[in-house]
Formats: structure tokens, sequence, C-alpha cells
């Protein structure tokens, strides 16, 4: 990941990405190093330690320190025979997987490099509840447990690199 030092009357670091997609659907600045772009996230959400903003459309969007936004993904069902696919872009990092019936298992799973992937989340009578994620015929995650409860959700959040 590349990054941006600023000095002068306010100094900053800030880390870019080359993958747009890493920073969701967020306003962003390009900057082109060597005719390669590099995306930094802005927000209008103020960080607590800088001060170095952009004005776009007369709105005053704060330059992010990371520049990946994952927002995290949940889902719940109640038990009847049900499958639920999700096509999503991980942006490379450590991720916690949360699948619950009636308690709580957790697991995490690391992407090296983004991606995009598929989520197949199902419960069929007998086999109980499956969460599967992979990308490319490749199976990255995978977690089945007994169905139990009257409900079932699953959480993906992101933990960083």
């Amino acid at each position: 990941m590349a990054n941006i030092t600023i000095s002068g009357a306010s100094t900053g670091l800030f880390n870019m990405t080359d993958e747009i997609r890493d920073i969701g659907n967020s306003k962003y600045l390009k900057v082109a190093m060597s005719d390669k772009p590099y995306y930094a996230r802005l927000s209008t959400e103020k960080p607590s330690d800088n001060n170095m903003y952009v004005i776009i459309d007369n709105t005053k969007y704060f330059i992010q320190d990371n520049p990946i936004l994952f927002e995290p993904i949940h889902s719940e069902h109640i038990y009847q025979i049900f499958e639920q696919r999700l096509t999503v872009w991980l942006p490379k990092g450590k991720y916690i997987v949360e699948l619950n019936t009636t308690s709580t298992t957790t697991d995490t799973f690391t992407i090296p490099s983004g991606l995009n992937a598929m989520i197949l989340y199902n419960y069929r009578r007998g086999l109980g509840v499956q969460l599967s994620i992979g990308s490319d015929g490749s199976r990255i995650f995978y977690k089945r447990i007994e169905a139990s409860g009257d409900k079932t959700w699953f959480t993906i959040s992101r933990q960083g690199d």
C-alpha cells in the first residue's frame, strides 16, 4: 500500500490503495505516481489526528488514515429451508466470522490480496446451517453447525491487515 505524507501548517500520513474497490462507495482522492493511480478515502467525518481535507461540490471531505472501508456483512434467517448467495469484494486483510444457532462460533480467515468472493449461506434439514466463502473455485472458509433454536445468523467483519 502506498502512502502520502503532507507537511507544512498541518502534517499527516495517509495510506493509499491501488485498488479502487477497497474504498467501497466512498468519495476518494486520486493520486498518480509514475502513471499508476492510488486512492485515498475521503469522508465528512473528521479523524481525530489530522485536519487535511478537500472541498468537493461545496462539501468538506477529510482524508482518512486508512483507505480501506469494509462494512460488516450480516444476515439472519428463521429455520426453514433457505439458500442465500452474495457476491462481495473482500479487501486484503483478516476477517472474523460469527455463525450462530443457539450459541455463537467464531472463526477467522485472511485474504492476502483483494478478491471477488461468493458467500453461500444455507440451511437444509439433516445438514444443518452452512456458511461457505469461495473465489474462483477455491474455498476460503467453510463452517457447518447443527440447527437449533428458532433462527440463525452470521456476521463477517474485517479486522485490519
